[in-house]
């Protein structure tokens, strides 16, 4: 009887390292899975801005018409005049593999655009991805494009 407790206590011991490094690639993997879809969504944010700046182009306005210095939510179909202001800046959402503000499942990202002027012929865009993990882990991802008026 004697044997078995301590076998059993040897095997308890030795399972501990187990499932700790079990725990520990889980989280590991989740925290690789967000930051990949909010460098993805924050890259589709600068994107976002560069399809109105051309649209503009290919409808002879301004490059910059509709891009007004500010802060401002967008989703992955917003042309034109389409840049919301932030205001309280809900959650993004998951529809059909879509995120968007409007329909689908809440997830844990939420987007701002920055966009700033440095000269009449410069649009400085920062496209902001932040969430919490775990619960209480603040998390940004960041990405910055400059557009200029060439043309």
């Amino acid at each position: 009887m004697v044997e078995a407790m301590v076998a059993l206590v040897l095997v308890s011991v030795a399972m501990g390292p187990v499932f700790i490094l079990a725990t520990s690639s889980v989280n590991v993997a989740s925290r690789m899975e967000h930051n990949l879809i909010a460098a993805n969504l924050a890259q589709e944010g600068i994107e976002v801005i560069r399809n109105i700046r051309d649209t503009n182009w290919l409808n002879g306005t301004a490059f910059d018409n509709n891009l007004a210095p500010g802060i401002w939510r967008v989703e992955w179909n917003t042309v034109g005049g389409g840049l919301v202001a932030v205001g309280s800046n809900p959650f993004l959402r998951k529809n059909n593999g879509l995120y968007n503000y409007s329909a689908g499942t809440d997830t844990v990202f939420k987007r701002t655009i920055t966009i700033s002027k440095p000269n009449s012929g410069e649009l400085v865009l920062t496209s902001s991805v932040t969430w919490l993990e775990r619960g209480n882990i603040n998390r940004t991802v960041t990405a910055e494009s400059h557009l200029f008026d060439w043309r």
